[in-house]
């Protein structure tokens, strides 16, 4: 039965990790195999739980954020009808760079959950996926111009983008990690990417909650869900505030070496186990 000190140290790594380019996915498994925590008596109800934390940073960290995108979007929408103009507001981009993940996820994510999580067999593949977006997020660094704020995102960016975030469905990925280096391969700055990748988690992290309710039945005991969901949240605005700050004046690569080490450490422990 999981703990609430270790669900607390979930949750922390949950909020770190969900926002950093880092993947939560597989620190998430790693963590407790290697240190052979035992799960929460509804393990999946327990996932569910930290992603309501997350889902709540972003709502609290960009809600003036929102308020602006929704009135600007109203704006615009007047204009189309009053002057022929086009919708320039973020709110239909967005919404845009959510339909792939939505739809690949709702194909794709609980097969992947199976043959990756639910194996241990297989938990050393997360070395090989996490050093495979290593080395990427460090070619995005190198060759993307990084001149274009959020403001110019186009349609078809905001599609590419979405794309992107479709491949957060392997596991090593990084939801955030994968949108920000598709950003940066269109030419965005590190903080507009950073930021465009924070606005599109919503909408996607709000549909995987609602479509995962559903496992939050039957939990008896609510202790460790709500310790984790308060830690998540909390570290979540943490985060997200200290990698907007980070990213004005330094580059992506630590976190790219982060990968390389935490898949060297990964690999080195599951084969002395065998």
């Amino acid at each position: 039965m999981l703990n609430n000190t270790q669900a607390a140290i979930l949750g922390i790594v949950q909020g770190l990790t969900e926002f950093l380019p880092v993947s939560s996915s597989a620190h998430l498994v790693v963590i407790p195999w290697a240190l052979q925590w035992p799960e929460h008596e509804n393990a999946m109800a327990f996932d569910v739980a930290l992603h309501i934390g997350t889902l709540l940073a972003v709502i609290i960290f960009f809600f003036f954020d929102w308020l602006m995108i929704c009135a600007s979007y109203v704006g615009d929408l007047r204009q189309k009808n009053w002057k022929g103009g086009k919708t320039g507001s973020l709110l239909p981009k967005i919404a845009l760079a959510t339909i792939p993940a939505a739809v690949l996820g709702k194909l794709f994510e609980r097969p992947i959950e199976d043959f990756f999580y639910k194996n241990q067999d297989n938990i050393w593949m997360l070395g090989i996926t996490m050093s495979l977006f290593g080395m990427a997020l460090l070619v995005a660094e190198r060759y993307g111009k990084q001149k274009r704020d959020v403001k110019e995102i186009t349609y078809q960016d905001a599609l590419l983008i979405g794309c992107f975030q479709a491949m957060a469905l392997i596991p090593g990925t990084s939801r955030s990690g994968i949108t920000i280096l598709g950003g940066l391969l269109l030419g965005l700055s590190r903080p507009a990417a950073a930021r465009f990748s924070f606005l599109a988690a919503l909408p996607v992290t709000f549909g995987a909650v609602v479509l995962k309710s559903r496992d939050l039945r039957g939990t008896e005991d609510w202790s460790p869900l709500i310790v984790g969901i308060t830690a998540s949240a909390i570290v979540g605005m943490i985060a997200i505030k200290g990698l907007l700050t980070y990213v004005q004046h330094r580059s992506y690569d630590v976190f790219a070496w982060y990968r390389f080490l935490f898949a060297i450490g990964l690999l080195a422990l599951f084969f002395t186990r065998q």
